[in-house]
């Protein structure tokens, strides 16, 4: 008797829905994998401790936070920084990106600084550092948090805090 074998056996056949579950769980995990690489660059450089500065009531101080060294290898495209601050009296604060240069504590960063600019809409690159202009009208404290940045590098983008904080001691003139 001839045996008779059957075509019909126990197969395998991938239909077209795990096919296209497949395809759109690749495109979701690679969405997602460009997405976190986009938006989570590198973090900048940040030191312990604090700049220590004073000025006398109605004279703006300069307080370098951050200086990129020569071998700063990122060109950052800033978006802004943003500066918190804690103090005893009203004072105004202005972050400033110091092109060609850098600045410890002064009351005139001209000597210091090729270019004194906005940070936002700016590109920072080696040489150049942030700074911050606090004027206060009357005797008092100011303290100063890390600054948060704001950047473009290439295709990523994020905000990262950098630099140090910053403790100044507005006196009476």
């Amino acid at each position: 008797m001839p045996e008779s074998s059957s075509t019909s056996g126990l197969g395998v056949v991938r239909g077209r829905l795990l096919t296209r579950a497949a395809l759109a769980l690749l495109v979701a995990s690679t969405a997602l994998l460009a997405w976190w690489f986009v938006t989570n660059p590198p973090p900048l450089p940040s030191a312990e401790g604090h700049v220590t500065a004073s000025t006398t009531a109605g004279r703006p101080v300069y307080v370098g936070v951050w200086t990129t060294p020569a071998d700063f290898a990122r060109t950052l495209d800033l978006a802004g920084v943003h500066l918190r601050a804690d103090a005893t009296v009203d004072v105004t604060l202005e972050p400033l990106l110091c092109r060609g240069g850098s600045i410890g504590v002064t009351t005139d960063p001209a000597p210091f600084c090729r270019e004194l600019v906005d940070p936002a809409g700016a590109t920072l690159r080696a040489g150049d550092s942030l700074i911050i202009k606090a004027e206060a009208s009357e005797p008092g404290a100011v303290y100063v948090d890390l600054p948060t940045v704001a950047f473009r590098e290439g295709p990523r983008w994020g905000h990262s805090r950098a630099g140090t904080k910053a403790v100044i001691a507005v006196v009476k003139p």
